[in-house]
C-alpha cells in the first residue's frame, strides 16, 4: 500500500503577510494527482480573497474544524459552525469571512 504523510508545516502558507492567519495548500506535499487539500486558519475578522474555480472546473467543500465563518456567495451568505460543511460549485464566487475569535477549516477540492 502506498501512502504519503505530511504535516501542515511541510507546506508554506500562501496568505499574504497582511492577513492574520495561515493557509497551507497540501496538494504538492501529499503528492495528490487531482484532489486538493488545504488547511486554513484565520484570526478574528480576517477574510480570504473572493474567487471562483471556473477555469480549473473544481468543486470545493469547506469543513469547519474550529470556530465559525460566513461564506459570502455574492447574493447570499452561508454561516458555518464547528463540524459543518458546505459544497460549492466551480462557477460560484466565494469568500470566507471569519466571525469568531479563531477559526480553522479544511478545504477540499476536486475536478467536476
Amino acid at each position: 500500500m502506498t501512502y504519503t504523510k505530511a504535516h501542515a508545516s511541510d507546506a508554506e502558507s500562501v496568505l499574504p503577510d497582511d492577513v492574520k492567519g495561515e493557509m497551507w495548500m497540501m496538494r504538492d506535499v501529499l503528492n495528490t494527482e487531482s484532489l486538493g487539500f488545504t488547511v486554513l486558519a484565520l484570526e478574528k475578522n480576517e477574510e480570504t480573497m473572493s474567487h471562483d474555480h471556473i477555469e480549473e472546473d473544481r468543486e470545493e467543500i469547506y469543513y469547519v474544524v474550529e470556530g465559525g465563518v460566513d461564506v459570502d456567495l455574492g447574493d447570499r451568505t452561508v454561516s458555518l459552525e464547528e463540524d459543518e460543511a458546505v459544497r460549492i460549485s466551480p462557477d460560484e464566487e466565494r469568500q470566507i469571512l471569519n466571525r469568531d475569535h479563531f477559526s480553522q477549516l479544511v478545504l477540499v477540492s476536486a475536478p467536476v
